[in-house]
Formats: C-alpha cells, sequence, structure tokens
C-alpha cells in the first residue's frame, strides 16, 4: 500500500486560512499604493494628503505609522470612524536643509481594529490584545 507524506500539517493550514482570514481591510484609503510628496511653492513645506473611509459595518479605530518619526510628522495619526465616515491625514515631510531621500526606503502603515461604542480611540487601541484587525502599506514617492 503507498504512503502519501504531507508537506504542511494540518496547523500550518489552519494557521494560513486564519492568517489570509485576519488580512480583511475594511477602510478604503486614497491614495492605496503611493503616497506622492510634493514641495509647495508658497510654504516651502513637502506634504501629502491621505484620505481614509470606513467601509465595515461597524466604528474602527484607525492607527498611521511611519518608518521615521523624525522625518514625517502625521496629523491625526489615531481617530474612530463611525460607518461611512471619513478622516483626512495631512503629511508633511520634515527635511533638513542639504538632505536627500533615498528612493523606495519609506512607507506608512494604515491599521484598524474594531471599537466599542462609547470608547475613545487610545482605550480601543489599550484594550486590543493581538495583531490588528486590517493593515495596509503605502509605499512613499517624492516628486521634483
Amino acid at each position: 500500500m503507498p504512503t502519501f507524506s504531507f508537506l504542511y500539517s494540518p496547523f500550518t493550514v489552519t494557521r494560513f486560512f486564519m492568517d489570509t482570514e485576519k488580512k480583511k481591510f475594511y477602510l478604503q484609503v486614497e491614495p492605496s499604493d503611493k503616497i506622492h510628496f510634493t514641495k509647495e511653492p508658497e510654504s516651502g513645506q513637502i506634504k501629502a494628503t491621505l484620505t481614509i473611509m470606513n467601509k465595515s459595518d461597524t466604528r474602527q479605530a484607525y492607527k498611521v505609522k511611519c518608518t521615521r518619526n523624525d522625518l514625517f510628522k502625521i496629523r491625526p495619526s489615531v481617530g474612530l470612524l463611525d460607518y461611512k465616515q471619513n478622516a483626512i491625514i495631512e503629511i508633511v515631510c520634515l527635511l533638513k536643509d542639504g538632505e536627500e531621500m533615498e528612493p523606495d526606503r519609506h512607507h506608512f502603515g494604515i491599521y484598524h481594529i474594531p471599537a466599542p461604542e462609547g470608547c475613545t480611540c487610545e482605550g480601543a487601541w489599550q484594550e486590543h490584545y493581538g495583531p490588528p484587525q486590517g493593515e495596509l502599506r503605502v509605499k512613499v514617492v517624492f516628486d521634483p
């Protein structure tokens, strides 16, 4: 009688399907793949805008993180979104004079978790255990 060997154990297969289930991202982000930073002529600041919309049926707490806190200022970096609610995130790049940006090095991470009614954003993140419900990475592009 032939014997069969499995490449994956039942635990590995179950974990694979659980991980793909966790990857559902319930927020709509614009832009969704690359954030283009441009220098404003009147102020000289290098800015970009990110728009986040809640597409789930529940209230969501979001968090926006970057690769270098000393280089990027994110306002607001955390918040709560009800169903179909939008948030506009302003991101400023704090380049020093003469400093060059390395291409394809930086990105932003957008994370979200379900937020119970009546809680604050900070409270939702403090009480949450484990990985976020959804996460998305958005690359940074610097336009001349």
